[in-house]
């Protein structure tokens, strides 16, 4: 697993989840016993990388107690939520199936609501509390994070482990909701895995990983577009949602948006959108020509 780096190995780790979870030759319990260590074993491996590895600064920390951490974590309480969610169905009518998957669309809900400032604070892409929130070593007022984060001040902040229950939570809510779609379908077909993680609001279709062969900053350019004309999940995804997306499409690593974004304010104003202009033209382009003009 050392040879991988940890993007790379969480990617596959993903596929195999997936694959586990939707197994319906494995009893339940089949299925977690043999996700759940994996997940154990690649976090364990994801803390040695980092720390070895260390941050160059702290928008560095930042970025990757903010985003990259929680969708690791979330990964974990995303498996122990879908086994105990399953474990629990009712054998009874159809109704009883029903209300038993509103109810726990009810709890993620409400948990939501009880975290609603911090869970706008995720939606929204804000950066004012960043420092104080995916920081290590930063103390807060338990009243301003309610829900108690990991104690390893080595690898944790007072945000990251509520960040990773707010994706694990998107992801069980997106699972209820299907399942509430079967029944009213008129279909009882057992759960599979579910989206990959990460797919809250940008799904990963086939999985399939085509080759980006253009330069990385082009790709900077057409996320930092897509984040800010809304054009995602009705203007919700979030800048590190789009970028994760980004880079798990095409099985690269763009790095810290902020950093990438300053080598396109260093351009002169004209070059700033090299890329987009680039693609306006050769789209004119094609559109003259099929046309004939």
């Amino acid at each position: 697993m050392r040879r991988k780096t940890v993007k790379v190995a969480f990617r596959e780790l993903n596929l195999v989840v997936d694959g586990l979870l939707g197994n319906e030759g494995l009893s339940l319990v089949e299925r977690f016993n043999g996700a759940m260590p994996l997940v154990v074993e690649f976090l364990g491996f994801a803390r040695s990388e980092r720390l070895l590895l260390g941050f160059s600064d702290k928008m560095e920390e930042i970025y990757f107690f903010k985003f990259e951490k929680p969708e690791y974590y979330a990964l974990k309480i995303y498996v122990a939520g879908w086994f105990t969610l399953m474990n629990g169905r009712p054998r009874g009518t159809l109704e009883q199936l029903r209300a038993y998957y509103s109810e726990e669309l009810r709890f993620i809900c409400r948990f939501f609501g009880q975290h609603a400032f911090h869970y706008q604070y995720f939606r929204s892409g804000m950066t004012e509390l960043d420092e104080l929130l995916f920081v290590r070593g930063v103390e807060v007022s338990p009243v301003f994070v309610l829900e108690v984060p990991e104690l390893d001040g080595d690898f944790c902040t007072s945000g990251d482990y509520l960040f990773a229950k707010f994706l694990a939570y998107e992801r069980l809510r997106e699972l209820i909701i299907a399942e509430l779609d079967k029944l009213d379908a008129g279909s009882l077909l057992p759960a599979g895995g579910g989206g990959r993680m990460g797919s809250g609001v940008l799904g990963a279709g086939s999985g399939k990983v085509l080759d980006w062969t253009g330069e990385v900053i082009n790709l900077v350019e057409l996320g930092y577009a897509l984040y800010v004309s809304g054009q995602i999940g009705g203007g919700k995804a979030s800048l590190g949602e789009i970028f994760r997306w980004l880079e798990g499409s095409f099985g690269l690593e763009i790095g810290i948006p902020a950093n990438r974004l300053r080598e396109i304010k260093r351009r002169k104003r004209m070059e700033k959108l090299h890329f987009l202009l680039l693609l306006q033209e050769a789209l004119l382009g094609y559109i003259d020509k099929s046309e004939g003009i």
